[in-house]
């Protein structure tokens, strides 16, 4: 019994690290009209090296086993014409159940799927979904946002999606020059309200801009953009990102 609760534990917290975008109080959809983040990131002035497209939902409050994940895990993939790599790696047990798909569009676009149930001691269940795509390139990136928005929203209703664009700076970004770069892309986003803050290695801001959808719900006020940067020292450079509406908390 303890052994199962360790075990569930453990790959619950290994999941939500996966899908850590904070999504609390919070509605958006990511404007896919000529993705106006991709022009923001021309700002930033390295190349684009990742881009990151994330979905998290809580589905319902009651327990499903694997087969019922799996019906669902196969309507999404039917939906997304996915081209999986691999048979789905799936767990049941008495109070936790998963079931996780990995695949990719037309090979350029790698999408990981992820259903995850559990049953608490209360007697009470959650179920959840959660996606995760990488675009080969800025010009998979509107298409690819529009097919997972038609597939999931037909299996688990509108499914919120956030998008995240990052790339390396050499050696280390000073703090002025960071400041000096999150606001050459907020003016091209014409971003009318900022805040945040700088240190000696990482910095992160927040603001709103009209030209993107959706917002992400603070106190006292909405944003629907992040702009950030860390130092990495044992590789010599630095982490640029720029997401809508939030970045993953991991970063």
């Amino acid at each position: 019994m303890f052994k199962r609760f360790i075990r569930k534990m453990l790959f619950s917290f290994c999941f939500l690290f996966l899908f850590t975008m904070r999504y609390v109080d919070r509605t958006f959809s990511v404007a896919i009209t000529d993705l106006p983040l991709l022009v923001g990131w021309e700002g930033v002035g390295v190349p684009l090296a990742e881009i990151q497209i994330e979905g998290w939902k809580k589905l319902n409050t009651d327990f499903m086993d694997t087969q019922q994940l799996g019906k669902l895990a196969a309507n999404l993939e039917k939906r997304l014409k996915l081209k999986t790599v691999a048979p789905p790696v799936k767990g049941d047990e008495l109070d936790f159940s998963y079931i996780t798909l990995e695949g990719s569009l037309e090979e350029q676009v790698t999408v990981v799927i992820t259903l995850q149930s559990i049953r608490g001691d209360a007697g009470g269940a959650e179920t959840y979904c959660g996606v995760i795509a990488l675009p080969s390139s800025g010009e998979m990136l509107a298409e690819t946002v529009r097919r997972l928005e038609r597939a999931f929203a037909t299996e688990v209703g509108e499914m919120p999606l956030a998008v995240m664009l990052s790339g390396v700076w050499p050696g280390r970004l000073g703090t002025g020059e960071a400041y000096q770069l999150m606001k050459s892309v907020f003016h091209r986003l014409q971003v009318t309200e900022s805040s945040g803050a700088a240190e000696f290695e990482y910095g992160r801001w927040a603001g709103w801009s009209s030209l993107i959808g959706g917002k992400a719900q603070r106190p006292g006020r909405a944003t629907n953009l992040e702009f950030a940067y860390r130092y990495e020292a044992t590789a010599d450079q630095t982490r640029i990102a720029l997401a809508s509406p939030v970045l993953p908390g991991y970063f």
